[in-house]
């Protein structure tokens, strides 16, 4: 039975619950996603700290707070997210952002 894990998905208040995938698909769609996350956005987990083929969604947008992490093993879930992320970072908005320089700031 896969497993779909939502730590954070929008700009809550303690005891929120978090938006759905849905919705931030809707967000990924609208927005542009902040390139300081150095682009990942997306992390295979490893297998000792959660199921096998499990990922990790992480981020946030560049002109609106909408923090996201999910973690899921779910494929279908898994595919959707993906194609939503690569989609956005795509975008000529997304591609004009400074790449962020790695190490200590």
């Amino acid at each position: 039975m896969p497993t779909t894990t939502i730590h954070s998905n929008g700009s809550k208040w303690a005891g929120q619950a978090p938006d759905s995938i849905d919705t931030l698909i809707g967000v990924l769609d609208r927005e542009v996603l902040d390139r300081r996350f150095h682009g990942g956005f997306i992390k295979r987990l490893r297998v000792d700290r959660c199921g096998p083929g499990t990922v990790r969604f992480f981020g946030n947008f560049l002109t609106v707070s909408h923090v996201f992490r999910i973690d899921t093993d779910d494929a279908e879930i898994i595919a959707k997210l993906t194609r939503a992320i690569r989609r956005n970072q795509r975008r000529d908005a997304y591609r004009a952002q400074p790449i962020p320089k790695r190490g200590r700031a």
